[in-house]
């Protein structure tokens, strides 16, 4: 039996309207890819079907695996689920929305093996709603002011990484988000983080609700988080350049 190289993980919340569609989607194109995959569905506590839908297709796939949370993690738990149960040395995390498809795969995975660590998707052309493309750009906008993000679309529901940052990979902060943690675990650890431009598709399926009150605590609660993040990065920045100066000294005293 080949190794298994690619792990996609699906975080979901109930989807039932979308997840059949987007695994067997899924599965054809890990086929065309041509490398030994499985699939991870990430139910977090749904309230619908969702579950039943992922067993029924798990009886004709047994490289379709269900990680069932009892209890609402956030997105950010689902994510750590993900990086937990990955068994392949690639792992794929992809919304199951169906706004993403993994038929972009290969250019991430060129990505990674010229060197990239970690890549996120680049939604160039993005299938949204005015206003979500309007909170989008401010998430984006305040990541890049508090973290200095390379990035152009750190609010991406598709990233691809390698074993080394599968294993840099914490989410500590139990929030609706995963990326920023993400790109600061990755940064902690100094690998290598690039971007690539996808698809992106308009949602047919579920509901996405957005309002100026719910919208204006979100901004909130992101700086927040940003800021707590940011703490982090710049102490672990100080760590290293701390050892960096003590070896030089050392280096210069051993002369």
């Amino acid at each position: 039996m080949q190794p298994l190289e690619v792990t996609l993980a699906l975080p979901c919340y109930n989807e039932e309207g979308n997840i059949q569609h987007v695994v067997r989607e899924s599965v054809q194109h890990l086929e065309e890819f041509g490398r030994p995959w499985e699939i991870i569905v990430i139910d977090n506590a749904s309230s619908d079907t969702t579950r039943e839908k992922v067993r029924e297709l798990i009886a004709d796939d047994p490289r379709i695996r269900l990680v069932a949370h009892e209890s609402n993690r956030f997105y950010s738990g689902s994510c750590q689920t993900a990086v937990r149960e990955c068994r392949g040395e690639y792992l794929a995390i992809m919304d199951s929305d169906r706004q993403f498809t993994i038929a972009d795969l290969p250019d991430f995975m060129q990505k990674i093996e010229a060197g990239d660590d970690l890549v996120f998707g680049w939604r160039v052309v993005r299938n949204d709603p005015f206003f979500r493309k309007a909170v989008s750009w401010l998430f984006n906008t305040l990541a890049w002011i508090w973290l200095g993000v390379s990035v152009h679309d750190l609010n991406v529901g598709l990233r691809v990484m390698n074993r080394r940052c599968i294993e840099a990979a914490e989410f500590r902060f139990r929030l609706n988000f995963a990326n920023p943690e993400l790109y600061v675990r990755a940064k902690q650890a100094q690998l290598n983080i690039g971007e690539v431009s996808i698809q992106h598709f308009e949602r047919t399926e579920g509901a996405v609700c957005h309002n100026f009150t719910k919208s204006l605590a979100l901004f909130v609660n992101v700086n927040k988080y940003l800021a707590s993040l940011r703490s982090e990065l710049r102490a672990k920045s100080s760590m290293v350049e701390t050892g960096s100066s003590h070896a030089t000294l050392n280096a210069s005293n051993a002369a």
